[in-house]
Order: C-alpha cells, then structure tokens, then sequence
C-alpha cells in the first residue's frame, strides 16, 4: 500500500473531527450574555441580584470551556422561561469571579445554587437531567 492510501483515512478523520469540535462547540463566548430568562451577573452584582432578592434565585456557576455547562445552559435558558415572577436566574462565570465560587465552595462546574430569602437551599453539581432539574425548580417555586 502506499503513503497516500494510508493518509487519506487519517486525513479524512481529522476532518470529521474538526467539524465535530467546530460545530459541537458552538460559541463559548456566548455563554457570557444575558438571555431574556437568564440574567450573566458578576461578583460586584451578586448582593442585589441574589442575596437582597426577595423572589427564589438559581445561580449557575460555570466557565465557557466546560462542555457540561455548555450542556446546562440552554437546558436552564428554555426551563427558566417557565418560571417567570416565580424564581430569577442568574449565572456566574468562574473564570471572572473566582472569589464568589470560592465564597460558596464550588469545586466542580457547573454548580447550581438555590437561594430563597437569601440563603442557600439547596445546589447541585454536575449536568442533571432535565425532569430532575424541573422537579427542584418546582420545589424551590413552591409547585
């Protein structure tokens, strides 16, 4: 056999795997902006966004680069659409407020955190599946 029949099938898996990477990733930098159901926050904004809120608030901590979190966010964006006037989103890039994710002890990303009155009721680490994560948002809305 010679050298171009053994490169064409590595040549060609390279190629899938680039538009794998390309199409799969998406926009990691687009995990940054507001939605219309959940609001990107920074450190300087967590006391009134989440603390001084008196309406339940789930924050999601998370990075652009963690492909769980890129999993999480559309799956948080389209369930938080459900819960208008009853529980406020927000998230958090641990890339840009490492002291918060420090203050609440996230190890892993994405990590989200209830909050109602202020306090922490509960969080989850790890990519849930979404009828679990509808039945905590249900429980901290009072459903």
């Amino acid at each position: 056999m010679n050298w171009r029949a053994q490169i064409k099938p590595v040549f060609i898996f390279v190629a899938v795997l680039n538009i794998f990477f390309i199409v799969g990733c998406g926009n990691p930098s687009a995990m940054n902006e507001s939605t219309a159901s959940v609001k990107h926050i920074t450190q300087g904004e967590f006391a009134d966004e989440v603390t001084r809120c008196a309406t339940p608030v789930v924050v999601d901590f998370y990075a652009t680069w963690c492909g769980p979190c890129r999993e999480l966010s559309p799956m948080l964006d389209k369930l938080a659409g459900g819960y208008t006037d009853k529980i406020k989103f927000v998230k958090i890039n641990v890339d840009e407020s490492p002291g918060l994710a420090q203050n609440f002890q996230v190890q892993a990303i994405p990590t989200l955190i209830f909050f109602k009155d202020g306090k922490v009721v509960d969080r989850t680490t790890g990519l849930l599946p979404e009828a679990d994560l509808k039945n905590k948002l249900d429980l901290l809305a009072g459903k």
